[in-house]
């Protein structure tokens, strides 16, 4: 398991960005972090794959307090790993098959076992046919997915996503909803960040909210979205299904697809 234990950070010495923030990323679900710009978000994800080091508390894998040596965070990059906002910041090589596994290639892994988790990688993100493909030809929505199976190739425990759909248009943002279950499916468990609200309430199975850096309140998703006033305080809009289910009494759907169907009585 993934944890964080009162966690504080500060860019600098007056003002903390994470105020005594303590989560648990457990196994087996989608958890998001939601908050409006400047709530910490971005901030607590570099935290968590140790490229910000906390003034104080820790992040703990497995019962173990994540070490700060260059050994250990190699190690525990290869079970926790991070796809960044931009996919740009993450990919490297001209062909999208040699990008994928440049990771693996760097760990010295033995080019038959490169090329059947790239392939596999491929597979999951549906994107196959993009293998011999220059990276410059490709559409935001596909680099990003690329740069996904760059490191879904190394086999992470933990995949944290940064705004996996700033920048994609409904048919990407649909797209990468059904990337992140299938994972989930899969066995990669996934950490979350995303101002779209509908997107969280559709995928998350569990979520935290953060305000000015702190945790305001934490739960599974149907309580944790009816709560409309934290997150209007927060700067969040509650998603369009939860407005709609307070405003007409109904029973709360699972997701935009569940309240259709039940809409049409299947």
């Amino acid at each position: 398991m993934l944890q964080v234990k009162q966690v504080s950070f500060s860019y600098d010495k007056e003002n903390l960005t994470l105020k005594d923030i303590s989560m648990d990323f457990k196994e087996g679900l989608i958890t998001g972090i939601l908050g409006a710009n400047g709530s910490g978000k971005s901030t607590l994800m570099k935290v968590i794959m140790g490229l910000l080091l906390p003034q104080e508390g820790q992040v703990i894998y497995n019962g173990i307090p994540v070490s700060r040596t260059k050994k250990a965070l190699y190690h525990y990059r290869q079970q926790v790993n991070m796809v960044f906002q931009n996919p740009e910041q993450q990919l490297f090589y001209t062909l999208v098959k040699d990008d994928i596994g440049l990771a693996l290639e760097n760990l010295g892994y033995q080019p038959e076992e490169i090329e059947r988790r790239v392939l596999q990688a491929m597979k999951m993100l549906d994107i196959e046919h993009l293998g011999d493909k220059p990276l410059q030809y490709l559409s935001y929505g596909q680099k990003k997915r690329v740069a996904i199976a760059g490191m879904l190739a190394l086999q992470p425990n933990y995949l944290l996503l940064d705004e996996p759909t700033a920048g994609l248009d409904p048919k990407g943002r649909q797209q990468m909803a059904q990337t992140m279950k299938k994972l989930v499916k899969s066995g990669t468990n996934i950490l979350l960040t995303s101002h779209d609200m509908d997107l969280m309430y559709d995928c998350c199975d569990y979520a935290y909210l953060l305000n000015k850096g702190r945790v305001v309140t934490e739960g599974e998703k149907r309580e944790f979205f009816q709560q409309v006033a934290l997150l209007e305080e927060a700067g969040l809009e509650a998603p369009w299904i939860v407005k709609l289910h307070q405003a007409l009494q109904t029973p709360l759907a699972e997701s935009e697809m569940d309240f259709f169907k039940k809409l049409k009585g299947e």
